[in-house]
């Protein structure tokens, strides 16, 4: 791992600059923030990893994140360089499109060992973000900010660097939405207690009996139209056309057994998601014990 000696020079400013950087975080950043969090050792007062994504003009967009080890002390901070480096191949080979993009950490404010891990990842980065998550911990809500780093300069001298706040929103596709759907319904039934969650069949059953509502909605609307109770929608009409054309013709028996084909292959990539999820969890304690 890399080892920094602390900082002592650092102001922060929560301005917006106008034309500067635009974050978008996608929810699966933040719930893996909050689940690394929930992980963390005895004592340790904040979490931080690699933040990956995209950077169009003046816009990130931050897709994905993973944990990396460190230590944090009053004299000096120490991260685990080799578990970055092999997390981000890994990753890499799944999305090659990703790169780094920053880091992210929790806390309430940026700190004099935020500047150390800034630079760490400045190495790499031309212009790193800093995605500070608060967790509210029980005494306020949650939230997020989003940093940029700026040199203070007098005349040829370094004063020292100014963390500025950029814009930053949580942004959904249509698959994020499905799924904070899913788990505001799960905290519902289970009265927010987090004591119960979904299965996989109870929520393919609930996104089944969406779509079937969905269905009769639009035979609802066929029905009137073909009844002159509704006027006709060109534009719409050619939008069921071009679904129905879309739709396989299928005898019943040979989609019931495409369906069920699907089925199994999604229980099994849940089943390997779960089981990288442990080994990654394992890897991250014992990379924690070695250092």
């Amino acid at each position: 791992g890399a080892c920094f000696a602390s900082p002592r020079m650092f102001s922060s400013s929560h301005l917006h600059v106008p034309g500067g950087v635009e974050v978008e975080v996608h929810p699966v950043v933040l719930f893996s923030v909050v689940d690394h969090y929930s992980r963390r050792e005895e004592g340790q007062g904040r979490v931080i990893g690699t933040l990956l994504g995209t950077v169009t003009g003046n816009k990130v967009e931050i897709f994905s994140c993973f944990p990396v080890p460190h230590t944090e002390s009053e004299e000096q901070v120490a991260v685990n360089t080799d578990f970055h480096a092999t997390m981000l191949s890994l990753y890499q080979r799944v999305q090659p499109s990703h790169q780094v993009v920053g880091w992210y950490s929790t806390g309430d404010g940026v700190s004099d060992s935020s500047l150390l891990f800034h630079d760490f990842y400045g190495q790499d980065v031309e212009r790193p973000v800093h995605l500070l998550v608060d967790l509210g911990l029980g005494t306020r809500r949650m939230s997020c900010k989003a940093y940029v780093s700026k040199q203070l300069s007098l005349g040829g001298a370094t004063l020292g660097t100014s963390f500025e706040e950029v814009r930053a929103g949580v942004v959904m596709a249509e698959a994020d939405r499905v799924g904070m759907e899913m788990l505001f319904k799960s905290a519902t039934a289970s009265g927010f207690s987090g004591a119960a969650s979904l299965s996989d069949a109870d929520s393919m059953e609930v996104t089944i009996k969406k779509m079937l509502k969905t269905l009769q909605g639009v035979g609802e609307y066929v029905d009137e139209v073909a009844s002159g109770a509704k006027p006709r929608d060109a534009e719409l009409i050619g939008l069921l056309q071009t679904a129905m054309a879309a739709a396989p013709a299928l005898p019943p028996n040979a989609f019931g057994k495409v369906f069920s084909s699907q089925v199994q292959d999604m229980l099994v990539a849940v089943y390997l998601a779960n089981l990288t999820r442990a080994q990654l969890a394992l890897a991250e304690k014992l990379q924690a014990v070695a250092i």
